[in-house]
């Protein structure tokens, strides 16, 4: 399966410009010379960024005006979308909402974000979710999460004992903590043996935030990776790897979880 990565510089607020902007990468994603992807992966907060103060008049109704934009560019492009949240009201608040849309243009998972950053005040703005969520997508399962949730190890590794070969992050994550980003990564890649696709906000505003989307293979290698600028990233993934590693490095066999 061939994925690409959007790291799109998002306007705080500015839907119209953020819409613009994440179509037209989409667009450049697809109509690449070489193979198009099969998966595309949107930052978090790709429509309105992270003006958390405005969300009340910025989010869209369970986040179907978002689903609804992308599920066009999937009938057209024929491509899946994943991650990529959204700001969607529901009845239990505004959630920061991961979506899954397939080839047909369908809204087939979501994911609320379950841990909301205390150091910026999500919980006054963000209603927190209750569920995992994976779902496979061609051959390849995928679980999904948002930002902060990568410093939650244990939710992680439930997601890849429930079949999860591949993790999706999507993120708001800042420059001032680059380093515990590119650490986290690859430590989710290797400890849970599975292919991780991380896309990241690179607006360099009042907030900086750190970019470096890439993607790591299942021993923690990475297949691409971007710097600070906006850009498309793309890598070939296979879960034919992710059981050979597993089979190489039993980890899972040998867990004792009796102990932990």
């Amino acid at each position: 399966m061939r994925t690409a990565l959007i790291q799109q510089s998002i306007v705080p607020g500015d839907k119209k410009a953020n819409y613009e902007r994440a179509e037209a990468l989409i667009r450049d994603a697809v109509e690449q010379p070489d193979t198009p992807p099969d998966l595309i992966v949107l930052p978090e907060l790709w429509s309105t960024g992270y003006a958390l103060a405005e969300l009340d008049s910025l989010a869209s109704a369970d986040g179907e005006e978002e689903a609804e934009f992308l599920g066009t560019l999937a009938r057209k492009y024929g491509i899946w979308f994943a991650g990529g949240s959204v700001a969607a009201k529901t009845r239990q608040g505004i959630t920061n909402r991961a979506q899954i849309i397939d080839r047909d243009g369908s809204l087939v998972a979501i994911y609320d974000k379950a841990h909301l950053v205390p150091m910026l005040d999500e919980d006054k703005y963000l209603a927190a979710g209750n569920s995992r969520c994976i779902h496979t997508i061609e051959d390849i399962t995928f679980g999904l999460v948002i930002c902060y949730d990568l410093r939650f190890g244990e939710l992680l590794r439930k997601l890849v004992l429930d079949g999860a070969q591949a993790l999706i992050i999507s993120a708001e994550w800042p420059l001032i903590r680059l380093s515990h980003w590119q650490a986290l990564l690859k430590a989710r890649a290797i400890e849970n043996q599975c292919y991780v696709l991380a896309a990241n906000n690179s607006a360099l505003g009042g907030t900086a935030f750190a970019g470096n989307s890439q993607v790591l293979g299942p021993d923690g290698k990475s297949l691409c990776q971007l710097d600070f600028l906006e850009g498309i990233a793309t890598a070939d993934i296979d879960p034919e790897t992710v059981r050979l590693i597993r089979e190489a490095v039993p980890v899972f066999r040998d867990r004792r979880p009796e102990l932990y």
